[in-house]
């Protein structure tokens, strides 16, 4: 029933092959009765053939018919089809054909007629039933074929599906870890800046004895550490960008103060605050990694920090010089994913981070969409 081809195979109609395997077998019987009698003409053999083929078509509906109904019908359908089919081959070769002018048997031969019947239409039915039952047994095959190639499909399917599970859950024990890792980080940073806070205060209250400017200075850097450790106890993951502001101006005092350089920042800020919201210490981290590993010794490249504010929006702006020979540049990365993620967790889909890594100069562009 197919033909196989190297991309596959393709069903041919079974028309095609019954036409062709009834043109070899009358050209058989053709050839084999040509050779006894010369006189034979193609016609001839056709339209003698032309009754046990139709008894062929005929058997193989009343196999189909009976083929349900038990072992006695089809033993009955062997008999009825005899009776049709002689009726019909007697009317056939004794009427139709003299009107065309063909004459197969005599008026006489009856006999002859009757015994040629008898073993052509054994025959045929013997045809017919193989055909039959090699159709069915081919049939079944590949209903069975197809009824494994659904069922390995199914398999896959599960396995597939199993092995999305297997790795959802491993997703979910991975969230877990990550999870317990930031708890627990999250309480061995509050250990540490809480005593530097105190620490600071303490040494605050002695250099006011001292110095004044040395006690601003360390007053404003306990102010720093005190923001730092109340950004992590927000529970809204937001603080108003006032007190960002407020800080970030007091991590660039410092830093002039450290470079003693008037010129080592450019900072402007522009527009008003309108009660726009930000994550905390996302303009201080950034700035800070700009301070620590840029060039903030060169007064002509100076840190240029912007920061405009719309409303529902805020742009955050930094680009620091490089310095020379710095293998620790990773540094931005990791501040950027942490920032990320936390961006994520209130701001997800209402924010856009640019950064531009160029040979001399790092730049980094935070837009908030803060409604």
């Amino acid at each position: 029933m197919h033909l196989f081809f190297k991309s596959g195979y393709k069903k041919i109609h079974p028309a095609v092959i019954h036409t062709c395997a009834w043109i070899a077998y009358t050209g058989y019987i053709y050839i084999a009765n040509y050779l006894s009698n010369p006189k034979l003409r193609i016609i001839d053999t056709i339209t003698f053939l032309i009754p046990y083929y139709i008894t062929f078509y005929v058997v193989l509906y009343f196999l189909n018919l009976f083929k349900n109904r038990g072992l006695a019908w089809s033993i009955a359908s062997f008999f009825i089809v005899f009776v049709l089919m002689s009726v019909f081959g007697y009317c056939f070769i004794y009427w139709l054909l003299p009107l065309m002018g063909l004459k197969l048997y005599k008026t006489g031969d009856f006999l002859l007629f009757l015994q040629a019947a008898v073993l052509g239409y054994v025959q045929f039915f013997t045809y017919a039933m193989l055909y039959f039952y090699f159709y069915k047994t081919i049939r079944k095959e590949r209903e069975l074929r197809k009824l494994e190639e659904e069922k390995s499909k199914l398999e896959q399917q599960k396995i597939q599906k199993e092995l999305e599970n297997a790795i959802l859950k491993q997703q979910e024990l991975k969230a877990k870890q990550e999870k317990l890792e930031f708890e627990y980080a999250f309480l061995r940073s509050q250990i540490n800046p809480h005593f530097l806070h105190n620490t600071l205060n303490i040494l605050f209250s002695q250099a006011m004895k001292v110095s004044p400017d040395l006690a601003d200075n360390i007053g404003k850097l306990s102010d720093m550490m005190r923001y730092s450790m109340e950004s992590m106890e927000y529970k809204s993951g937001v603080v108003s960008v006032q007190k960002e502001l407020d800080n970030l101006q007091t991590l660039i005092e410092i830093n002039n103060m450290r470079f003693a350089q008037a010129h080592a920042v450019d900072y402007c800020v522009e527009g008003e605050v309108q009660g726009q919201l930000v994550p905390p210490l996302c303009m201080i981290t950034i700035v800070e990694n700009a301070f620590k590993y840029g060039d903030s010794k060169d007064a002509a490249h100076p840190v240029q920090i912007k920061v405009k504010l719309r409303t529902g929006q805020v742009y955050f702006f930094c680009r620091n010089k490089k310095k020379k020979n710095n293998i620790e540049l990773s540094s931005h990365s990791i501040g950027i994913t942490n920032l990320t993620k936390r961006l994520d967790a209130v701001f997800k889909d209402r924010y856009r981070i640019e950064t531009t890594d160029e040979e001399m100069f790092y730049t980094f562009e935070l837009t908030i969409n803060t409604t």
